[in-house]
């Protein structure tokens, strides 16, 4: 059996909030872009969860996830751990999430943050119905804006996304994560619109055609978006159920020197 086997829970639905977000369909309305995330993501209160699309046709997904027992640092750890293998990460969405492998595996290194940052995770997943074969490039946090954070009180999960079926960048996404009272809170956003061909002949040729309102939205649908903003309440849910006993079992001495 497994050691993973206690940590393989079923899959709940997305919170109440998420679905009636989720139901009420995407919204117009204009909003600052990535580089400004921590006036999105960092303000004293959260933001509300659901899909906007501005008038170039872009969109931007917010989702809100409330993590009892989890502390930032699990949120840099699990990141760094996850990576390389399948069945960790299937843990955190265990019926859309298939494959996972990574650009390197940086197991060996100390730091959490330094087991991701810089690197690239290859996975496949369902968004809604749909198999996604995306690569994830994980970048400082200050790229994006947010800068000073420290896991004991703050982290951030920041990546660029592509879609390797459509050999191009697309987005955006940032997991900025603050302690509460009862754990952490997890303010999730996804910019997804600024499409950039991997072959730079094909984007000079084809960047302001990709980049036309009406392929944004033929790209990055409006039902995409509403189940991406499903999945992601999802798996952040589904992640605080386990995740501080998994985090755990696995330091046992940060444990011990807690007790």
């Amino acid at each position: 059996m497994s050691t993973l086997a206690r940590y393989k829970l079923p899959l709940q639905p997305a919170p109440e909030p998420v679905l009636l977000a989720v139901n009420q369909g995407v919204r117009s309305a204009s909003f600052e872009p990535v580089q400004d995330a921590q006036k999105v993501l960092g303000g004293a209160q959260a933001p509300a969860n659901g899909v906007c699309r501005d008038p170039q046709g872009r969109v931007r997904i917010t989702c809100v996830t409330d993590m009892p027992g989890v502390t930032p640092a699990m949120i840099d750890w699990w990141f760094g751990w996850h990576l390389p293998f399948t069945e960790r990460y299937a843990l955190w969405h265990p019926t859309a999430h298939v494959r996972s492998v990574v650009k390197e595996d940086r197991s060996h290194v100390i730091d959490d943050r330094g087991k991701y940052i810089g690197n690239v995770s290859y996975v496949d997943e369902y968004i809604g119905a749909s198999l996604k074969r995306l690569a994830i490039a994980f970048v400082p946090p200050s790229l994006f804006g947010l800068n000073q954070l420290d896991a004991r009180h703050a982290t951030a999960i920041c990546a660029y996304t592509s879609d390797w079926l459509m050999r191009g960048e697309g987005g955006c996404l940032v997991h900025y994560v603050l302690p509460t009272a009862k754990g952490s809170q997890m303010r999730s956003a996804f910019w997804l619109g600024e499409i950039r061909h991997h072959h730079a002949l094909v984007d000079q040729a084809l960047h302001g055609v990709l980049n036309s309102r009406l392929v944004r939205r033929l790209i990055v649908s409006d039902r995409m978006a509403l189940d991406l903003l499903q999945h992601c309440g999802e798996e952040m849910n589904h992640l605080a159920r386990f995740l501080p006993s998994l985090y755990a079992d696995m330091n046992p001495l940060e444990r011990s020197m807690l007790a």
